[in-house]
């Protein structure tokens, strides 16, 4: 009774860890199709100055104007490089995790399986044992009838 019942709680968690992944892939799938389909779409970029061109500025101005937006721009990459490898690192993260309880749960499983069939066996052993020490042993009582006419359980 007891196996059962600890048989079902493996696999009543093994369906509650599939149930709560699969919902988990699709949405990583859903976020990458996104950003594939604005990637056509230049980043915004921060702390653009307020004009766009330097083509009106002279001199030092102008010099001033193009490395400020140099530097924008420099900045923006380092931080979109940073987000993607941050990204990468979080996948990363959940696949391990998904692959240690997947093989905690799978490895509950077997050796539940294993125990049980274990079990069995030596069930099976001493049954036979009984059956070939009293010839009268009841299987379903697991006892024999003895000489004086009453019931003992096999040892």
């Amino acid at each position: 009774m007891v196996a059962r019942l600890r048989r079902c709680a493996l696999a009543i968690g093994a369906f509650a860890w599939l149930a709560d992944a699969v919902p988990s892939v699709s949405v990583a799938h859903a976020q990458d199709s996104q950003d594939r389909r604005w990637s056509h779409r230049p980043p915004p970029r921060p702390m653009e100055p307020s004009f766009d061109r330097c083509d009106r500025l002279h001199g030092r101005d102008r010099a001033r104007c193009e490395g400020r937006r140099d530097r924008d721009r420099r900045a923006w990459r380092h931080h979109e490089r940073e987000r993607e490898r941050d990204r990468r690192n979080d996948a990363r993260t959940e696949g391990v995790v998904a692959g240690v309880v997947g093989a905690a749960i799978i490895g509950g499983v077997i050796a539940a399986v294993a125990k049980d069939g274990k079990k069995k066996k030596e069930l099976r052993e001493r049954r036979r044992h009984c059956i070939d020490r009293y010839g009268n042993y009841d299987e379903r009582t697991d006892s024999y009838r003895a000489s004086d006419g009453r019931f003992h359980r096999c040892e």
